[in-house]
């Protein structure tokens, strides 16, 4: 009963498009979130994941040039992020943190799994983020502990944006935005 609670108190705060005044996240929201295109690399997911089809659109919005993962990340949102990869590699998350190789200037996605590494190594991971930087982070509400430090790292200082989907947390380090929080349905 526990996890309906929480997604019906989600249901309760969350916003759509029509609640949003900032024109990145009402882009966002209406050409990535709430796209219905039928994207080409949906018939190669295996099933109907609504899940995968998020991470497809997300990477077709940002066109990433580079994506950091983390060791722990499910195989089916690995695939998912394969399947929209036209131009960037895919490497792990410690690469980034040891600055092997630099971090470009280009969109970068780091999805980043907060059960798999460290408070400190996450200051690290922040220094090397710039403003087309988006850490994404999945399951946020799975436990307690994860929300919490859900919680902690969308007051950090770097981060500008944060939008919490219930399922995902995106964090964003745009310095022309004032810092704002969202709760964004999907």
């Amino acid at each position: 009963m526990k996890p309906l609670f929480a997604y019906l108190k989600f249901w309760w705060h969350s916003k759509n498009e029509h609640g949003v005044h900032s024109p990145f996240v009402f882009d966002l929201i209406t050409k990535c979130f709430y796209d219905r295109k039928n994207h080409s690399a949906y018939q190669q997911l295996s099933k109907n994941n609504s899940k995968s089809k998020f991470l497809i659109r997300l990477s077709a919005y940002f066109k990433f040039r580079e994506c950091f993962i983390s060791e722990t990340i499910e195989p089916k949102f690995q695939n998912a992020l394969n399947l929209e990869r036209k131009t960037y590699p895919i490497r792990s998350i410690h690469d980034l943190i040891n600055n092997e190789p630099r971090i470009s200037n280009e969109p970068c996605l780091i999805y980043l799994d907060v059960d798999s590494i460290e408070a400190h190594l996450i200051t690290e991971l922040f220094k090397t983020c710039h403003k087309d930087s988006l850490i994404l982070i999945p399951s946020i509400r799975k436990t307690k502990n994860q929300f919490k430090c859900w919680n902690w790292l969308k007051s950090q200082s770097e981060i500008s944006v944060s939008i919490d989907t219930f399922y995902w947390g995106l964090l964003f380090f745009r310095t022309e935005q004032p810092k704002e929080h969202f709760t964004i349905r999907l």
